[in-house]
């Protein structure tokens, strides 16, 4: 009986994956099981933005809000999603942070802007983030845990073992979803230089910023963020090895920004 279970089961989730398949990633061409619409996933996003706003006090700084409007918009326009309803705030926070929720709505923290020495470097942290939201990394993972889900309650009929269903949880967060988050950050990385590149932004400037950056580790403020994002050498080796490309793509740009305009160091 627990087999027939378990078949019905495995069935029910392969007939999931057969009618919502995979897609690929644009630019990078990656695989991706998706089992989420990207309608519900720019909702959950919309919902997630209005709590945000609600909840978080938005900066009276002009000089912090044009700037981020400002490269916000070129790397929007790059990104040529033009059905999203992109919005770009910053919020008073200390902690140096910035996200993209899937719709296209952008925040940045007030406590990465001292980490900022020009618009470029702005380009691609937004750009990194904009990738996110371009990929669909949260429907991606929406769909993993949809399998993950499944697959804990499959193990449940099929063991009565104590502890089974946290078992395979835990391996699954460690083997499944985790390598995946790495994978989705570094392929971020190379869809910011992209868009940075396309904005007309030096991607050279990812080079420098995450260089800085990661050597400030060491900062409580800047572990916040270090702590969901690849760091060391081998990540800057990876955007090393992505800068030709990215080039590619600054070469053709209409419009050469450069670096932009260069932030004061507060």
């Amino acid at each position: 009986m627990y087999k027939r279970v378990l078949y019905n089961l495995l069935l029910l989730a392969a007939v999931a994956v057969s009618i919502t398949g995979c897609r690929s990633v644009p630019y990078t061409g990656r695989t991706q099981l998706m089992m989420s619409s990207e309608s519900s996933e720019n909702r959950m996003g919309e919902e997630a933005w209005q709590e945000a706003c609600e909840t978080t006090k938005i900066t009276r700084d002009h000089a912090m809000t044009d700037a981020l409007n400002r490269v916000g918009k070129n790397i929007a326009n790059a990104a040529e999603k033009p059905e999203y309803n992109w919005e770009f705030k910053v919020f008073e926070v200390k902690e140096p942070n910035a996200f993209c929720l899937p719709g296209g709505k952008v925040a940045a923290t007030t406590g990465i802007f001292p980490y900022f020495a020009n618009d470029a470097e702005m380009a691609a942290v937004v750009g990194h983030e904009v990738g996110h939201a371009i990929a669909r990394h949260a429907g991606e993972r929406i769909s993993q845990g949809y399998l993950q889900s499944g697959g804990a309650v499959a193990l449940s009929v099929f063991t009565s073992a104590a502890g089974s269903q946290t078992a395979y949880s835990g391996l699954t967060q460690i083997f499944g979803i985790l390598p995946y988050s790495r994978t989705q950050e570094y392929e971020a990385d190379q869809l910011g230089m992209i868009f940075m590149a396309k904005a007309g932004y030096d991607p050279a400037a990812a080079l420098t910023f995450w260089d800085k950056f990661g050597k400030l580790g060491g900062n409580s403020r800047v572990k916040e963020m270090l702590s969901t994002h690849p760091v060391g050498e081998k990540r800057l080796q990876e955007l090393k090895d992505f800068y030709p490309k990215a080039m590619e793509y600054y070469k053709l740009a209409p419009v050469k920004r450069g670096l932009g305009e260069t932030h004061s160091q507060r």
